[in-house]
């Protein structure tokens, strides 16, 4: 009993000792400036990091894309009520921009078309891996911030020597406890010991590192409070109805009210950190951007269960479908009869609408298969969903033909699906019924394929 106790105490000790420290190194009191309309040296991204508690916003990507067409690096243009484009200028001067400034102009520029534009909803397509991407971006951010003296990491090497090091008086005394228990098992307490010892000690250290965030340092803090000053001014302004193309008007003060919280419409309609959405793809295919919403199933009552299947699996779906529907078929067929005195022979009523069940499937893998369609177009979406927690996935591709804002995705195997990107125009074969698409073509890749992402969005 006493050990158990003493490995309470040492946790205990250690967490306090972990508070102590964090209290230590919290940021300095961010002190309150006067509303002011002088805007600092800092980027509307630095900002964001700033009044942020030193940790970066989604808005802070949005508010770069602003920045850079305040800076006439870009421009951003109001083509109708539901389109706006960015346009990458012939006289810009990328040169001049910093490592996160780069990267959200290399990325508009993987996205624009032959003639240097791209729709301001695309900006979240793209071939990226987005978590990637805005963690080197964060990054980036946080290094500026560092380099400018602005902020530093919460722990010091002596702050963290005296966490680790103090973490090994709670893990010893842990481990003496399972060792107790287990010499009294008659079993091995010496690996008790280590184990214990070694498991406990690696979970105090990951709590260290897991609060070992950014803290703002004095003078990090003074400018967090000019800005939050710059923020209260501008909250005066209407900048939360203007769109991205208001930049070309407001210049840089919409960026800063974007990083600041106070432009929405603006920030929403640059979705350039957000996840691009499995049901709305932007595509340039007939040479003028547009939206596509895109459905994963068919139509009518059979379109839920049998699009996106291969013949094949059409007919084991309705087979499967019959076996399990045909004893609640003949119990209902019996019940109707005995109530309602229809229909007169519920056996054989059930046997027919149990073969029907299948039959339609069936049917319609029979159709596809003998007359497919071709389709051409442009792959816009790409995805795979998983059908149950052991069933594996299915695979879907959507295509954009041109002739429609709405579409159903096909559904392919899985070979086919990894030989796609977003962005190939294709031709194939597909089924009208079915929805599942076959001899895949690649007419046209996607100028994605011939444009690597660099090295310091891929790597950790």
């Amino acid at each position: 009993m006493a050990a158990v106790l003493a490995a309470a105490l040492g946790v205990l000790a250690w967490l306090g000792l972990l508070a102590v420290l964090m209290r230590a190194t919290r940021t300095p009191g961010i002190p309150h400036t006067p509303p002011t309309g002088e805007f600092g040296a800092e980027s509307p991204a630095l900002v964001d990091f700033l009044t942020g508690g030193f940790k970066l916003c989604d808005e802070a990507a949005s508010a770069t894309v602003l920045d850079l067409a305040a800076r006439r690096i870009v421009a951003i243009e109001e083509i109708g009520p539901e389109l706006s484009l960015v346009r990458l200028r012939s006289d810009a001067d990328a040169d001049s921009l910093n490592t996160y400034e780069r990267m959200v102009f290399d990325h508009v520029s993987r996205l624009a078309t032959t003639d240097r534009v791209v729709a301001t909803g695309a900006l979240a397509e793209g071939a990226r891996h987005l978590g990637r991407w805005w963690k080197n971006f964060a990054k980036a951010v946080r290094d500026e911030a560092r380099a400018a003296g602005l902020s530093e990491a919460r722990w010091t090497a002596t702050h963290r020597s005296v966490l680790s090091i103090g973490a090994a008086v709670p893990a010893v005394l842990i481990g003496v406890v399972l060792a107790v228990f287990e010499h009294g098992a008659d079993s091995d307490p010496i690996g008790a010991f280590l184990a214990g010892s070694v498991i406990t000690w690696a979970a105090l250290v990951f709590l260290q590192e897991k609060v070992n965030d950014e803290r703002g340092t004095l003078a990090g803090a003074r400018a967090a409070g000019h800005w939050f000053g710059v923020q209260e001014h501008l909250a005066n302004g209407r900048f939360a109805d203007q769109p991205a193309a208001g930049v070309t008007i407001w210049g840089r003060g919409l960026a800063y009210a974007a990083a600041l919280g106070l432009a929405d419409r603006a920030v929403v309609s640059l979705p350039i950190s957000t996840p691009a959405d499995d049901g709305r793809a932007w595509s340039d295919y007939g040479g003028m951007w547009h939206l596509v919403h895109v459905e994963y199933r068919g139509r009518g009552p059979w379109g839920r269960f049998v699009w996106g299947r291969s013949p094949g699996d059409a007919v084991k779906t309705g087979l499967k479908a019959a076996m399990v529907c045909a004893s609640p078929i003949l119990v209902l067929s019996i019940l109707a009869t005995a109530i309602l005195g229809h229909p007169d022979n519920p056996i054989t009523f059930a046997i027919f609408v149990t073969i029907l069940v299948a039959a339609v499937p069936c049917g319609l893998a029979a159709l596809d298969s003998s007359s497919p369609s071709t389709v051409r177009g442009q792959v816009i979406r790409a995805r795979a969903f998983a059908q149950g927690r052991n069933d594996g996935y299915r695979y879907w591709v959507g295509v954009d033909d041109g002739k429609a804002t709405r579409i159903h995705a096909y559904g392919v195997d899985v070979q086919t699906w990894n030989g796609l990107a977003e962005g190939d125009e294709i031709e194939a074969r597909a089924g009208r019924w079915l929805g599942w698409m076959s001899d895949v073509r690649v007419v046209s890749p996607s100028r994605h394929r011939g444009n690597p992402i660099p090295a310091d969005e891929v790597t950790d």
